[in-house]
């Protein structure tokens, strides 16, 4: 398309905006009704002025605040953070092309993959834009261009052939799929920049051109690209727009675009009360993109999701190769999607199920009874495996190439599925790993870390977790000898919370030990908020007279709410934790402290 030559300064001016503003949290006085794009015409053209007010009137008085410590006041805004602007993850951008474009899936498939942040893809500060992702989007715009022009007839259809009646036609496209991309209407100024640029390449090409050369500008405008999270007003709290606030619930619960009931919503000005914000997270649940969507969450917090970048050493694992890999991650894929499509996305089930859906590679490797034709609910070898936890894609995503590696599962347990610190190794400490050893066991191997002051600090913690999955070797197969020696399985609890500390037998004894636990609720609360916030909540500052303390309270609100939402469910549904965001008296809010 000739008009590929002026996107090369869209392209450009997305660079320098994802490089100087996207750490994506942005403060500062006097920003009044900022948002990405600075002045630039949309494809790089004339200028239309600044940056367009968005059209949302907000209404809302301010919030109260939350309860805090006697003495200690939260500010007025009572924010759910700061103000910001956040590029989409890749799974977003390519959902959000399916439901744009109808765009098969895949489009970011090639991308550069996304920095993982807190253990997330989505967390807000890692998403910037270097040179490669830009360019990337250009490629990827200019593909999707081509396919809207060969389908404009049906896209953006005009009964009329003249000049005149052909601007009306696109214009009537411009207004409404430049809506459906940028997640809010198009002020004029827009809707006429986006016309220019269809008038100049229809007058050198054709109509379908001109319709493919308004797709790929706004395909790489920094509003599709961003959800912006900049509110209203000036000053230390800011309201966000009915879009943007319709933008946050949609991609919370979705992974993808507003659908149409949601704008409607969003016009209607239909999302200032937590009932409101409520029933729409409710209604989203129904969509089949919620179960593929929350499936990311949990496979990200387990880590499951890092098992393609593992490798393991054919020396010592022979049966595993790339189909069983591949085989082993759509398992867990499949049965955590069963999990929230069909049992009511239970915490309890997640963590004790005693069945998983299979195939006859998966069936083999865990040595079930009955072996399914292909991917069929199947009943695990009692005694040998219960919920996620017990999982091959758990189990060989946390351990290294050629053993079970009991200090990163032990660390992930901890840090992750427990949700406590570990204190930072001593100054110049470089950690070491034992020698494979065909004489001993991997309990005896670690047993070092142990025996060495300089090492149990931290492994007296992390050691008793991990090696309480000796059971399972380095690509989670079921074992009870090593070596010729019999497998201790057992481990400890230390240093959590007296509800779940203590030894236990094995790992089936942990599970059943967490996995109603408090300790357990609560963590899978803050980690759901971290990626459903993209951020780390506030730490409790050891000074309360820090400014940090207010905000430490008012996650710390958020994050009670959450847990006690979702154990208040019969069966712990892990989605009540995003309608308790959705509901908080924060969550509309940003502030730019």
């Amino acid at each position: 398309m000739h008009f590929q030559r002026s996107l090369r300064l869209s392209t450009s001016f997305l660079v320098l905006f994802g490089l100087a503003a996207c750490s994506t949290e942005v403060s500062g006085p006097g920003r009044k009704n900022a948002a990405p794009g600075g002045s630039s015409v949309p494809g790089g053209g004339t200028a239309v002025g600044t940056n367009p007010v968005l059209t949302d009137t907000p209404t809302t008085p301010l919030p109260s605040g939350v309860s805090t410590t006697p003495g200690v006041p939260l500010p007025a805004s009572g924010a759910l953070g700061p103000v910001a602007v956040r590029r989409l993850s890749n799974d977003e951008y390519d959902t959000t092309l399916q439901d744009l474009l109808q765009a098969a899936p895949g489009t970011a498939v090639n991308f550069q993959p996304d920095a993982r942040n807190l253990g997330y893809r989505n967390v807000a500060a890692a998403l910037t834009v270097p040179l490669v992702v830009a360019e990337q989007y250009s490629t990827a715009a200019a593909k999707l261009a081509a396919q809207v022009s060969a389908n404009a007839a049906t896209l953006a259809p005009c009964a009329g052939s003249d000049a005149a009646a052909e601007v009306t036609c696109a214009e009537s496209f411009i207004t409404s799929f430049g809506a459906n991309a940028f997640r809010r209407p198009l002020v004029a100024e827009e809707v006429t920049a986006y016309s220019k640029i269809f008038q100049d390449e229809r007058g050198r090409t054709s109509y379908a051109e001109g319709i493919g050369a308004v797709a790929e500008t706004l395909l790489q405008s920094p509003y599709f690209l961003y959800k912006t999270e900049m509110g209203a007003g000036t000053g230390v709290a800011r309201l966000l727009t009915a879009h943007e606030l319709a933008t946050q619930i949609s991609y919370l619960v979705t992974g993808t675009m507003p659908d149409p009931d949601l704008m409607a919503a969003a016009n209607g000005n239909q999302l200032t009360t937590a009932d409101q914000r409520e029933a729409q997270a409710r209604r989203l649940f129904k969509s089949n993109r919620t179960p593929t969507w929350l499936r990311g969450f949990v496979t990200q917090w387990t880590s499951i999701s890092t098992l393609p970048a593992v490798k393991k050493d054919p020396a010592f694992f022979p049966t595993y190769d790339t189909n069983l890999q591949t085989a082993i991650i759509e398992e867990s894929n499949r049965f955590v999607d069963a999990v929230f499509a069909n049992e009511g996305g239970s915490l309890a089930t997640l963590f004790t199920a005693n069945w998983s859906i299979l195939n006859p590679a998966t069936a083999a490797h865990y040595g079930t009874a009955a072996v399914p034709s292909d991917w069929t609910k199947t009943n695990l070898p009692p005694g040998q495996r219960m919920g996620i936890l017990t999982s091959a894609g758990f189990l060989a995503a946390n351990a290294k190439a050629i053993d079970s590696f009991p200090i990163r599962r032990g660390k992930v347990l901890r840090t992750q599925i427990l949700c406590r610190p570990l204190a930072p190794p001593p100054p110049g400490f470089v950690p070491t790993d034992p020698e494979p050893s065909t004489a001993l066991t991997t309990r005896e191997r670690f047993a070092a870390h142990s025996q060495n002051p300089v090492c149990a600090s931290c492994h007296v913690e992390i050691d008793p977790l991990g090696l309480g999955f000796e059971n399972y070797d380095g690509i989670g197969l079921y074992r009870t000898s090593e070596n010729s020696k019999p497998v201790d399985a057992s481990g400890a609890i230390v240093n959590v919370s007296p509800e779940v500390d203590g030894p236990f037998t094995d790992a089936i004894a942990f599970i059943q030990r967490i996995s109603s636990s408090q300790v357990l609720k609560d963590c899978v609360a803050r980690e759901s908020f971290r990626w459903g916030v993209g951020r780390v909540n506030v730490s409790e500052p050891p000074d309360q007279t820090s400014p940090d303390y207010a905000k430490f309270l008012s996650d710390k609100a958020v994050l009670d709410a959450m847990s006690a939402q979702m154990t208040a469910s019969p069966t712990s549904d892990i989605r009540e934790l995003l309608v308790a965001l959705v509901r908080a008296e924060s969550y509309p809010y940003r502030s730019e402290l």
